[in-house]
């Protein structure tokens, strides 16, 4: 056991990884997590120029610059901070550190996982509360404006007259972090699988696999069904159950998705991690 993990020795190793991913992603995760300030330094600036008047930043604009704060870390992060393993000279010292395989792959989960959002999307969150508090111009913070929409749920079933699936705070924090490992472990394997174009063959991969689980889909469906019919799928799935036994196995098959990719993509870096030579 004390060959796979040693907490003395995974401490020493996460920590001379978080000193590297400083070195090598504080300065992006800093600017990243100040977009809120320099939206509004453009916004004050563009507004005087062209009006002579501040005007305050729309909500939906600031939500769009989060999305985009998102994808910008899921797409350079990784890359910056496990890109260099691929590479020759990096990746023989890198191997050449006295922690076993298990804890060079848990470090990076975590680092991917866990550090990594909290750092950045909570200096982002810090930035947007405070500006939403101290400077009119800026308006309210993203988290106010979420908080003071009527709910989305009510919403859809007042409009679609349909029900619609719910669950509590705990288990939509649970699916959003989910839904971040899934987006972002991909491109952590790409990161230590690709020399060059880590992200852009990594989407490329994606487009593929993608392409290839449709085609399977289809097949699927067509033997169960007989048909294409996507939506005849569904309903047969779900018909006769009542609204709490769609809710739950709705959830429960979500759940299942979100355990298989993350698993599947976890056990790959962990494949990759412990097989890279140089």
């Amino acid at each position: 056991m004390n060959n796979v993990f040693n907490f003395k020795r995974f401490a020493k190793y996460y920590s001379y990884d978080l000193n590297n991913a400083i070195g090598s992603y504080g300065l992006s995760a800093i600017v990243t997590g100040m977009l809120p300030l320099i939206l509004l330094f453009f916004s004050v600036l563009f507004s005087l120029i062209f009006t002579g008047e501040v005007a305050t930043i729309p909500p939906q604009v600031k939500i769009f610059l989060f999305g985009i704060a998102v994808l910008v870390v899921i797409l350079s992060a990784p890359a910056k901070l496990y890109g260099r393993l691929t590479e020759r000279k990096a990746g023989t010292d890198w191997l050449m550190i006295p922690a076993s395989p298990f804890e060079k792959f848990l470090s990076m989960a975590l680092m991917l996982c866990v550090l990594l959002p909290l750092v950045v999307f909570g200096l982002f969150a810090a930035c947007d509360l405070l500006l939403g508090w101290i400077v009119p111009a800026y308006g309210g913070s993203i988290l106010a404006t979420i908080k003071q929409t009527p709910d989305i749920g009510d919403l859809t079933e007042m409009m679609t007259d349909m029900p619609v699936i719910r669950t509590t705070a705990g288990g939509t924090v649970a699916s959003i972090w989910a839904g971040w490992c899934a987006s972002v472990l991909p491109f952590g394997l790409g990161a230590i699988c690709f020399k060059k174009g880590k992200a852009a063959k990594t989407i490329l991969c994606i487009f593929a696999l993608e392409i290839v689980l449709s085609m399977f889909f289809v097949l699927v469906l067509k033997g169960v069904t007989g048909s294409f019919d996507g939506e005849l799928f569904v309903k047969s799935l779900f018909d006769g159950m009542s609204a709490e036994k769609v809710q739950f196995w709705t959830n429960f098959l979500i759940n299942a998705l979100y355990f298989v990719i993350i698993g599947g993509l976890l056990a790959a870096i962990y494949f990759r991690v412990k097989t890279i030579k140089h």
